[in-house]
């Protein structure tokens, strides 16, 4: 079985599974998935094993692989754990951090804020490119944290956090300025004000909760997921 192939496609699954291409609680076919993307059925499994560890699939013994389910229950204590985790990550960052890794911030920063948030569809869906330097500043963050275990838990959480957070995508635009949130994130951070920055992070991760909630895009899912059939490639 060839690694780049398991690599591959456990990326395109994983970039699926982000942005709904798989409907939550629905059944992985992984011989509909082999034929689809023209890959092996190993590379598939160990695809969607690695997945599982992501927490972003289940494997149950009645129905094999499936989408993890969504709630409103899981991303309220998600949302909480992730503060508690991410905070403290940050936290340790502003005490470890060198001089290279306030570059690093500042870098990160200015790529995002001049990168356009909409894609410019009809749809007005994020842009690819503004969701991957999204992702490079929040790790630039809490980059020279010095705990691999809250690291670890850290990065299983944001995942987590960002399959929620790209199913409210059309909600966003019109609930907040999410470039004046980064910045004020960065200045307290490279200002070495721990407690402001740690307030500042918890309450971006919690307006993402309110925009989720109040969206009841996850109100909506919660019965449909009970009843869901296999999931086509």
């Amino acid at each position: 079985m060839s690694t780049s192939k398991t690599s591959e496609t456990y990326k395109s699954l994983r970039s699926d599974l982000l942005n709904g291409r798989f409907p939550p609680g629905g059944q992985l076919r992984i011989d509909s998935i082999s034929k689809s993307r023209q890959v092996s059925v190993g590379a598939v499994r160990e695809a969607l094993s690695r997945l599982t560890s992501d927490g972003l699939v289940r494997n149950t013994p009645q129905r094999g692989f499936v989408v993890a389910p969504v709630s409103v229950d899981d991303l309220r204590d998600l949302t909480k754990v992730r503060i508690e985790v991410e905070t403290r990550c940050l936290e340790l960052a502003i005490k470890q951090g060198d001089l290279k890794w306030e570059a690093r911030i500042l870098s990160a920063y200015h790529r995002l804020s001049k990168t356009k948030l909409e894609s410019g569809d009809s749809n007005r869906t994020i842009s690819p490119e503004w969701t991957e330097l999204h992702i490079e500043f929040h790790d630039s963050l809490i980059a020279a944290c010095n705990s691999p275990w809250r690291l670890k838990l850290r990065d299983m959480m944001f995942l987590q956090a960002e399959r929620y957070r790209r199913m409210a995508t059309p909600y966003v635009f019109e609930h907040r300025d999410v470039d004046a949130e980064h910045k004020a994130i960065m200045e307290a951070t490279l200002a070495r004000d721990s407690n402001l920055a740690c307030e500042l992070l918890a309450r971006h991760f919690e307006i993402t909760l309110a925009i989720v909630l109040k969206s009841e895009i996850l109100s909506a899912m919660e019965p449909a997921q009970k009843s869901r059939e296999p999931v086509e490639a």
